[in-house]
């Protein structure tokens, strides 16, 4: 390396007095001397040569040293602590000289690096320290040369000295690191009363090291503890030097603090950097980093979980969809300019979101919401960050409680609110509205099947009525469960109600086809169905509701029928709806009353029994027959209390009659049951009040229950009997031939009574077939131990017959219409005296 310049300072320094200047470049392998030491020392000693205070002299504790040597040996323990980076940014060290003729001359080195945007090189001082100063003497006596006192004063980093543990020196910034103002206040305390209790022993450890001048300790990092209580830290450089011609360490302190907050700072984002990373790495939804091509530049292990291989092979959307299509959750096709990725790295929009339905790498479907968001911190570096959570089980799981809030579990068919959500959309087409109509069928007496052959009979049956249905039903028709037994169909292409009545009948027919039971059992159904158009403007709970009353309209006039809807029904109904109010308060204010029509002996005429009949006087409506009522008691719940009054009416009168004509001794009183009365839970006690407050015998009491109002195998129906029969009351069947009822029903009924069916009385004695008919009921009832009744008896030819064929008792308008109490009580000719 060729020579160098020597800097300004060096000059400047050169012009002093009594003041050696050194430089040290690196590759060189000594020190230059721009200002020869000889200025200081003089020409004659370099000459002539010294020695110099170094361990391993001879006896006399000094190293010789030859002529020209003495500036570089001056220098040699400074310049190793250089080479080998103990040295810091400064350095010093003091050096005692002893001249041929033995006298004793002090030297201070002191040197500090100069930056030059490389190592950096070092300039340094030599000047000659005067005699040695008494213990305690202030800094800036002649001790220290003044040219280097302005420099040692004002240097940023702390100096001091201390010697047997006291401070004996310290600059202005040293004493302000330790809370003083003035450095004097600093000498003569402790040195490691200025130093955290715990970084006591690490300083006590290093000064230790300190053996010989030049010794030097450096890198130590201490807290100083100020008066107030706060702290400093500092890094320490310490060396061996000599203070009052005996040992002593000088210390330089750099202040730390800043660096160390940096540093920490830096550390922590370091950390907060790792812990972002494990959070990512952790977490289970993926993320996604893109740059501005739509290439993947990180990724998470969930990302590469959840995407497979679309994370490698994709670009863009591409690694969300692969190769595949992507569909928005109602099943419709996203263009790709959809995609949420696309739409943030095109600029469109900062953040996009998207719930996209994918084919995995499984071939399954899989479901994601993706939200994807730009990027535009500074020194980001990816374009877009995208997440993605894997949805499938989720969307799985919304997607089946919608199905769910719209179709019935047990069937598989919409249930009511998804027949709502349907026509919602076939009313707001009118012209799909007026060709459209509404069916809706109600199993009849369901609940018998329910009772009696136990609810996973009757799932049974309404799936198998659903099946039917939608076999039945038109293409495009909508098949809905509404409610336990009832069922609806919405069918389109319907210009007329007699089309749509005619739909109507048919499904009805359908559902009645005899059921095989998987027990290998056949069940008979039927249906009562309500039929209605549609209309623009109509609205679907109309709609509904209008069907409804058609079926409840079918039921009125028989179980098994159709219905059709039409404007004055609804009014119908609504007179219905009122006159139900009316019979709430018809039995408090006395408006019903009971007739009796009488039973009589075909072999002699003779009045046996009087079947009990309840008329109402309606105040508007004047009197009405039980065809006009009953129904609507049953619908309302009001029968129960309607038959406990009739009971205890009619037992009480037959009671009086009884203990008052000698003809009515052995007569009995026939009351009608209703269905609904024997399914409930009141009928026996109401029969066992009747018979308490009217103190009738029970065996005067015949209670007639329609042939079509019972199934038999109801474990309830059938323990009500048996308990009627244990009290001694007896049983007719009502109607009979006109119902279902098994010959294995009727051997296992407790019955008294069969009352064959008008309908094959009418012709009785001049059809031969209805004669057959009753010559079978006939022997069939007495075989079974029951008197036989043809009732509708309105012709002596009928009479005759019904003898014939081997009837026991007749009723009918030929023998009586049903008369008032007054009437009755006049059958029984003149009363006891």
């Amino acid at each position: 390396m060729g020579p160098r310049a020597s800097g300004l300072p060096a000059v400047l320094l050169g012009e002093l007095a009594g003041v050696g200047v050194w430089e040290l470049w690196p590759g060189e392998p000594e020190a230059r001397w721009p200002v020869p030491i000889e200025r200081l020392l003089g020409q004659g000693l370099v000459a002539a040569g010294a020695w110099l205070d170094q361990r391993g002299a001879p006896a006399d504790g000094v190293q010789p040293v030859g002529p020209g040597e003495l500036p570089n040996a001056l220098l040699a323990p400074l310049v190793r602590a250089i080479r080998a980076g103990l040295a810091g940014d400064r350095a010093e060290l003091i050096r005692e000289v002893v001249t041929v003729d033995r006298l004793t001359r002090r030297i201070l080195l002191r040197g500090q690096r100069v930056p030059d945007g490389g190592e950096g090189h070092w300039v340094g001082v030599a000047t000659e320290l005067a005699d040695p100063p008494a213990p305690g003497a202030a800094f800036g006596e002649p001790e220290i040369a003044e040219r280097l006192q302005l420099l040692v004063e004002h240097s940023p980093d702390g100096v001091a000295v201390h010697q047997d543990g006291l401070v004996v020196y310290c600059n202005a910034t040293a004493a302000r690191m330790v809370g003083y103002e003035d450095p004097a206040a600093c000498l003569g305390r402790p040195v490691l009363s200025f130093i955290r209790a715990d970084c006591v022993r690490g300083v006590i450890s290093r000064i230790r090291r300190l053996r010989v001048p030049g010794d030097v300790v450096k890198g130590h990092r201490i807290s100083l503890v100020r008066p107030d209580g706060s702290e400093l830290e500092v890094e320490l450089a310490s060396a061996m030097t000599s203070w009052g011609g005996r040992p002593a360490i000088q210390v330089i302190l750099h202040d730390v603090s800043e660096r160390t907050a940096a540093q920490e700072a830096e550390a922590a984002r370091r950390a907060t950097e790792r812990r972002y990373a494990a959070a990512v790495a952790a977490l289970e939804e993926a993320v996604v980093v893109f740059d501005a091509q739509g290439g993947v530049q990180a990724a998470n292990r969930a990302a590469r979980r959840i995407l497979g291989s679309r994370l490698q092979q994709g670009v863009a959307d591409g690694v969300l969809t692969g190769a595949g299509r992507a569909v928005d959750p109602e099943g419709q096709a996203l263009a790709p300019t959809e995609l949420p990725v696309a739409r943030v790295l095109s600029g469109r929009v900062p953040v996009a979101s998207a719930t996209v339905g994918v084919q995995g790498d499984d071939g399954r479907e899989q479901w994601l919401r993706v939200t994807v968001r730009r990027l535009d911190e500074p020194g980001a570096d990816g374009v877009a960050v995208c997440s993605v959570a894997e949805i499938t089980e989720h969307k799985q799981l919304v997607d089946r409680l919608a199905w769910e809030a719209r179709h019935d579990g047990l069937t598989g068919v919409l249930n009511r609110a998804g027949l709502v959500a349907h026509l919602e959309g076939v009313l707001a087409d009118p012209l799909v509205a007026e060709a459209s109509c509404v069916v809706v069928l109600d199993l009849d007496r369901f609940k018998l099947v329910n009772d009696s052959l136990g609810h996973a009979v009757g799932d049974e049956v309404l799936r198998a009525v659903a099946g039917r249905l939608a076999e039945a039903v038109p293409a495009g028709s909508t098949l809905a469960r509404i409610h336990g037994d009832g069922f609806a169909v919405v069918i389109g292409g319907v210009h007329s109600g007699d089309e749509a009545l005619a739909w109507g009948d048919y499904l009805r027919a359908v559902v009645g086809e005899p059921l095989r039971l998987a027990a290998g059992r056949t069940l008979g159904l039927q249906a009562s169905v309500g039929v209605c158009r549609a209309s623009g403007g109509s609205d679907p709970d109309r709609l509904l509701r209008d069907a409804d009353l058609a079926m409840l309209e079918a039921k009125n006039r028989r179980r098994g029928r159709a219905a059709l809807f039409d404007a004055g029904l609804r009014e119908e109904i609504g007179g219905r709806m009122e006159l139900e109010h009316d019979l709430r308060a018809a039995v408090a204010q006395g408006q019903l009353r009971v007739e009796y029509q009488p039973v009589g002996a075909l072999a002699d005429g003779r009045v046996v029994g009087l079947e009990a009949l309840v008329r109402w006087d309606h105040p508007n409506h004047g009197r009405l027959l039980p065809a006009r009522f009953i129904g609507l008691a049953e619908e309302s719940e009001l029968i129960s209390t309607l038959g406990a009054w009739v009971l205890v009416q009619s037992c009480s009168q037959m009671a009086r009659w009884r203990a008052r004509h000698p003809q009515a001794a052995e007569a009995f009183v026939a009351v009608n049951v209703s269905p609904r009365q024997l399914e409930g839970p009141d009928l026996l006690p109401a029969v066992e009040e009747a018979l308490r407050r009217s103190g009738l015998a029970p065996s005067a009491l015949v209670l007639e229950i329609t042939e079509s109002g019972f199934v038999a195998e109801d474990p309830h129906v059938a323990k009500v009997l048996e308990d009627l029969r244990d009290l001694g009351v007896r049983l007719a069947i009502d109607d009979f031939g006109a119902g279902y009822s098994s010959l294995g029903q009727l051997k296992r009924l407790p019955v008294d009574f069969l009352k064959i069916d008008r309908v094959f009385v009418e012709e009785l004695g001049a059809n031969p077939r209805d004669d057959l008919v009753v010559s079978v009921v006939a022997e069939l009832g007495h075989g079974l131990g029951c008197q036989v009744i043809a009732e509708g008896i309105e012709e002596e030819r009928q009479r005759a017959a019904a003898w014939r064929l081997g009837c026991d008792l007749y009723q009918g308008y030929l023998l009586a219409r049903p008369l008032t109490v007054r009437q009755a009580g006049a059958l029984w000719g003149p009363a006891r005296g």
